[in-house]
């Protein structure tokens, strides 16, 4: 476990912004309306702490089985938090609107299986067992993010749903940082697993870091007040109501 200090660096901003991150959650707010996001920021400084202490104390095994053991729970809760950001954009009145739950659920199911595909498709020579798998997982959670935040734009551009700013930023921030991990990998598939592994890995670090401090501001920052919903959308949710009112007195 030889880590250098711009390694020990990034490690401790990390660290720090998900500490300062989860902190702006919880002073402004944020954390009853994003809980998956918060519950991903919680379990980050935890695994963070955690892979430390190992890492300071223990042995390179310690470390290795820590960081298999601990690393299921970033992409599950990277997977949730796509859902997440989708329910905050396609239910404008805390309801889904049924078009957009049609739409957003078919293209998430057919994203889900072409990230599947060609995760498992790829097969780099020099790369096996956990490593490759980790590969593969990385692929699928980013090209997923990516594929399931356009369908969910592309649905309510159509219906005329408006982003609010704060699930905007996080929809934002997670895409971008998902789009240079994705990138990164293909990378590192094309030129070799161990080719400039290390600076690639830093700039994927960065990247994230910089989303911590994009989120940082946009979650300090208070909502603009939300615009009214469009004519398109103001008269299917008009026409929606009275369907159930017409329903109830049947």
């Amino acid at each position: 476990m030889n880590f250098t200090n711009l390694d020990n660096i990034l490690w401790a901003a990390g660290f720090l912004g998900h500490v300062a991150l989860l902190v702006i959650m919880f002073a402004k707010g944020r954390a009853r309306e994003f809980p998956v996001f918060t519950s991903l920021l919680a379990y980050q400084v935890l695994e963070t702490a955690i892979l430390f202490l190992i890492w300071r104390y223990g042995s390179a095994h310690a470390y290795f089985l820590g960081y298999w053991i601990l690393s299921p729970g970033d992409y599950a809760f990277q997977i949730a938090l796509i859902f997440e950001i989708a329910r905050h954009v396609l239910r404008p009145t805390g309801t889904w609107v049924r078009d957009a739950r049609t739409s957003f659920l078919l293209w998430a199911a057919l994203g889900t299986v072409v990230a599947a595909a060609l995760s498992l498709a790829l097969a780099p020579p020099g790369i096996k067992g956990f490593n490759l798998w980790s590969a593969r997982l990385t692929v699928f959670t980013s090209l997923l993010t990516c594929e399931v935040f356009l369908a969910m734009s592309a649905a309510a551009n159509r219906l005329g749903l408006l982003w609010r700013s704060h699930v905007m930023a996080l929809g934002e921030g997670l895409t971008v940082w998902a789009s240079i991990a994705l990138l990164s990998n293909i990378v590192h598939f094309a030129l070799g697993w161990k080719h400039h592994f290390v600076l690639f890995d830093h700039i994927e670090m960065l990247v994230y870091l910089g989303a911590l401090v994009f989120w940082m501001v946009a979650f300090w920052r208070p909502e603009r007040r939300r615009s009214a919903l469009s004519d398109e959308m103001q008269k299917y949710l008009i026409a929606l109501h009275r369907r159930g009112e017409y329903d109830l007195a049947e």
